[in-house]
């Protein structure tokens, strides 16, 4: 009877005792959830050490705790602490640090044994003598917390296992306070940014903006209820296609486009541009490049314009040649083109009794003149000095080239009002049709050229029309 009394209180106490570890184990995991929620909450690097410490209280008994963060490979520096004397200290990473960033905690006895701690200055250390140290992984930087004691060999193992089951929840309260912070900063940067940024669903409907954005295009008046009513109507399907190929690729892109500031204005933007479908929306940062766009298309005006007639120039109007010779030559002959070669007679008497101003305004009302009695896809250019040339593409017979001659002729019988003087002129022309024979632009320059000289020379003629190669004799044709 004794016995089996003795083994029945051995089963009750070990009962007791499992109740007991079981209510402890409730207690400790009660208390780190309710730690986790302070630390989740923590909004900046002190509330969450605040929270972290508190937290920890609850199931490890210590005295200080401070927290350090890599400096750089070998080097730690303090980022929170409640010892001032800790504040600022310097800690070289050692074998024991070593392993608890690895994710083992590391209880030491005696601080004094340990090769990172007697580095310190003694009066830095002067009240620990024991120290638990617990990695901690949630920063992009080494971190590791430690916590201290006054008495020597206070953290043994039963504090290493509570340490391992804190860490975890410690860890992912760190990578939460920077990833908040992370989205803070980034949210600086976006209202702060120059460049006008948004976020639209896939549908193109607004999600988010900021400041640059909606000072470009935010109108009280008109409400644009997309992305796409923002874009110029003749750049809306192109806008459309990087928008579908992005969303296959899940890449950026730029492109330059044209968007509606809340002026009422179109404006070139250029836009960066990246779709994520799994998040149904896409990203645009754009960036106002209006007036160096302009400037591009002015460069690119001058380049191939006369400056004083506005008609194009030399360069331009070889370009138009070439290619309408490599169109006739490819088509075999169809469709056939003509050229005109037209000089104004006279000219430099005009300039040197009236003067280089009134030659100025004559050669713009001569240039305007031409523009006026050709089709709006017929090329008028300025060679230089009073010589001019017209591409006239697509034409059936040589009757069509004599026809504008003839329209030339005809409104050079009306004089010019320059500034006070009434001028009337006229002009030699010469016509090349294309042929077979030519088998260069040039030649059909050439051929042009000689048939207005052969204009000039007989006054009786309204132009000369040279037909066929270069050998063969100008036909005089009225």
């Amino acid at each position: 009877m004794v016995i089996q009394s003795e083994q029945l209180l051995e089963t009750v106490l070990d009962l007791e005792r499992s109740r007991q570890r079981e209510r402890d184990i409730r207690l400790e995991a009660e208390a780190l959830l309710e730690g986790l929620r302070g630390m989740s909450g923590a909004q900046d690097k002190e509330e969450l050490f605040s929270a972290l410490v508190q937290a920890l209280r609850s199931v490890i008994d210590f005295d200080q705790a401070f927290i350090l963060q890599a400096k750089n490979a070998t080097a730690m520096t303090v980022l929170a602490t409640t010892c001032a004397s800790i504040q600022d200290s310097h800690w070289k990473i050692g074998p024991v640090f070593s392993k608890a960033l690895s994710g083992k905690p590391v209880a030491s006895f005696d601080i004094t044994q340990i090769p990172e701690w007697k580095q310190l200055p003694a009066a830095t250390v002067s009240t620990v003598r024991s120290a638990l140290h617990i990695g901690l992984s949630g920063s992009s930087k080494k971190t590791l917390l430690v916590v201290t004691h006054q008495d020597l060999k206070h953290f043994g193992p039963r504090h290493v296992k509570k340490a391992r089951r804190f860490s975890p929840l410690a860890s992912q309260a760190l990578l939460t306070l920077e990833l908040r912070r992370a989205l803070i900063e980034r949210d600086r940067f976006y209202q702060l940014s120059l460049d006008a940024m948004a976020i639209f669903s896939l549908d193109g409907a607004l999600v988010q903006q900021n400041q640059s954005w909606s000072t470009t295009f935010d109108d009280e008046q008109v409400q644009a209820p997309t992305i796409f009513a923002l874009v110029h109507p003749e750049d809306r399907a192109p806008f459309q296609d990087v928008i579908d190929q992005l969303h296959q690729s899940e890449e950026s892109q730029v492109i330059k486009t044209r968007l509606r500031k809340n002026s009422g204005d179109y404006h070139w933007f250029s836009c960066s541009i990246a779709v994520y479908p799994d998040q149904m929306m896409y990203y645009i940062v754009a960036r106002n490049i209006h007036d160096s766009v302009l400037f591009e298309q002015k460069l690119a005006y001058q380049a191939g314009h006369d400056s004083l007639t506005g008609l194009k120039n030399r360069a331009e109007f070889m370009e138009y040649l070439k290619s309408s010779f490599s169109l006739y030559r490819k088509g075999r002959g169809e469709p056939c083109f003509a050229l005109l070669f037209l000089d104004l007679n006279k000219f430099k008497q005009i300039n040197d009794t009236l003067g280089h101003d009134i030659g100025d305004e004559l050669l713009k009302a001569f240039a305007a003149t031409l523009q006026d009695v050709v089709r709006s896809n017929d090329v008028v250019s300025r060679l230089g000095g009073d010589e001019f040339t017209i591409i006239l593409p697509k034409v059936n017979s040589i009757e069509d080239a004599k026809a504008v001659g003839n329209r030339i002729r005809t409104r050079c019988q009306t004089p010019y009002e320059l500034k006070g003087h009434s001028i009337q002129v006229s002009t030699s022309i010469g016509i090349a049709m294309s042929t077979p024979d030519f088998t260069h632009a040039e030649e059909i320059i050439h051929a042009a050229d000689l048939a207005m000289y052969n204009a000039k020379q007989d006054k009786s003629l309204p132009f000369s029309i040279h037909q066929g190669p270069l050998h063969c004799n100008l036909v005089s044709n009225s």
